[in-house]
């Protein structure tokens, strides 16, 4: 076992290694490329070999004294998120390193922001504004996708690339997309007791982010590691509690940096999550909800998010 785990982490430091690393610096928008609470329940555990379709309805609320936002300042703010993001994910029968791969592709197929707050221009000029925009997002490929089975323990290590495939104009205040690449090396793990039904999953990531040269903005380089910790009372039914933490390992730079310095983020939520699971035919099918309250935030937005999750296997 702790042969596996040390080719684990030796593929994860060679994910990073080869990932074109930016001059590291934090969250323009008030918000990162990976939205938070993604991961829960069963984290660690890649499936058979197939091919599995996974669809999550995502909203986050929440208010910030300031951010930077497109090239520009927005005070005193109240935001809205709503995403639809399409997964399809393929589990191949080989293997490398005595894991499973597989490798996938994240869409935003639909997007919804809503803000609004005080605009400031050249810290000099500032209106009320108040608007909403609709389209798709953002595109994450996951190119490569290892995942372990050791006994009640299931890991998995991945890195997600971040593309900014969605419309970006930085005269807008409101986009679908924040128009910057990123790396992200992840590793999740799940401990599962077969009889007693407890488990313990994480999910820890790092997000190396490129420059949005559009406006200009460095946004830093940011750590985020999520857990749930619940109960398996069926086959079907699991019921714990899940959440994340978020912390800005770098600061900003660019526009807006001199007014409110290096801006670094942190992030703090808990919340329920249920998990069903079941079979339509001989096609296994899951679903999770899972709602977190942000506990304390600093230099982001703060509020509440909300998970609905379907996944189907072929």
């Amino acid at each position: 076992m702790l042969k596996v785990f040390s080719q684990v982490w030796l593929i994860i430091m060679v994910l990073a290694i080869l990932a074109p690393t930016p001059p590291a610096r934090a969250a323009e928008n008030g918000m990162g490329v990976y939205p938070l609470g993604y991961n829960s329940s069963m984290a660690g555990f890649l499936p058979p070999p197939g091919l599995y379709l996974r669809n999550d309805v995502y909203v986050y609320q929440g208010t910030a004294a300031a951010i930077p936002l497109s090239g520009r300042i927005e005070a005193g703010i109240r935001g809205r998120y709503i995403m639809d993001l399409a997964n399809v994910t393929y589990v191949t029968p080989n293997k490398i390193f005595g894991a499973n791969y597989a490798a996938g592709i994240i869409w935003g197929a639909f997007s919804n922001v809503f803000i609004k707050g005080r605009v400031e221009f050249a810290n000099i000029i500032s209106r009320e504004r108040e608007g909403d925009r609709s389209g798709v997002s953002d595109l994450t490929f996951v190119p490569i996708i290892l995942g372990w089975h050791l006994g009640n323990f299931h890991i998995m290590a991945f890195n997600n690339i971040y593309v900014p495939v969605a419309d970006y104009q930085s005269s807008r205040v409101l986009n679908n997309g924040l128009n910057r690449w990123a790396i992200e090396p992840m590793v999740t793990a799940t401990w599962l007791h077969p009889k007693i039904g407890t488990e313990f999953s994480l999910a820890l990531g790092y997000t190396m982010n490129l420059r949005n040269y559009a406006t200009k903005y460095q946004t830093g380089n940011e750590l985020h590691l999520e857990w749930f910790a619940g109960q398996h009372f069926t086959k079907w039914l699991a019921v714990g509690l899940a959440g994340y933490f978020y912390q800005q390992v770098t600061g900003d730079t660019g526009p807006g940096t001199r007014r409110l310095g290096a801006f670094m983020g942190q992030a703090l939520a808990i919340g329920p999550c249920v998990t069903l699971n079941g079979k339509i035919g001989k096609h296994p099918i899951g679903a999770n909800i899972r709602y977190y309250d942000e506990l304390t935030v600093t230099n982001r937005l703060n509020g509440q998010s909300f998970f609905g999750t379907v996944t189907v296997g072929f």
